[in-house]
């Protein structure tokens, strides 16, 4: 190898290794701040409660934000509503796979789908798991929000967090989750609670819609 290639190449290597370190250490700033604390708590027929996050579960996850309330009817209805947000900053910490955490905790899941919710001027296709805890049978719709879309494949959130690193995009991701009895009352009930309450959710979030 003579020197005029020894150096083209070593500076090649330069240049590759350089943009690598840029994608994995520069974070830009994300556009808008973003706080939960006043979200609502009461929608037409719905009232909720505010549940304090315990403290290993904010350690695991490191989230910017975080969102954790029960929220019931006046026909007894019920619904757990969970919505988080992340900037990608720290080495630990980032949105947890259901897969991976509900079986961990107790749950079986019993099926998996595609789930198109609709909204007023929007769709959004969430995941739809079939859910058994203690006995009794859940549905949970969920789904990640990246710069890049919406998403309830964990390969797709992967890749977007990757282009979000390649196009020098704030790194930032929601995880959105809800969960009502699977009844056909209670499915009812969580397509008339989405209509109310995923609306609230996204005016709180950066992202560009």
């Amino acid at each position: 190898m003579d020197r005029k290639a020894f150096v083209l190449i070593l500076l090649f290597m330069i240049v590759l290794l350089s943009a690598g370190a840029l994608v994995r250490y520069y974070q830009p700033e994300s556009r808008t701040s973003v706080d939960f604390s006043d979200f609502p708590l009461i929608a037409e027929e719905w009232q909720g409660v505010r549940e304090t996050v315990p403290e290993f579960v904010l350690e695991l996850l490191q989230p910017e934000q975080i969102f954790s309330g029960n929220y019931r009817n006046d026909s007894g209805g019920e619904i757990h509503l969970l919505f988080d947000f992340f900037l990608n900053r720290q080495s630990f910490g980032g949105p947890h796979s259901p897969r991976n955490c509900l079986p961990g905790g107790g749950w079986s899941i019993d099926s998996v789908r595609e789930q198109t919710i609709e909204l007023p001027g929007r769709t959004v296709q969430a995941g739809r798991f079939s859910l058994s805890f203690e006995q009794k049978q859940y549905l949970m719709d969920f789904w990640y929000v990246t710069n890049y879309g919406e998403t309830f494949s964990d390969y797709k959130f992967k890749l977007y967090s990757m282009l979000s690193s390649l196009t020098f995009q704030p790194r930032e991701v929601a995880f959105i989750r809800m969960i009502a009895s699977d009844t056909e009352k209670g499915r009812l009930e969580l397509e008339r609670f989405e209509s109310l309450f995923i609306p609230e959710i996204y005016k709180r979030l950066p992202f560009q819609r």
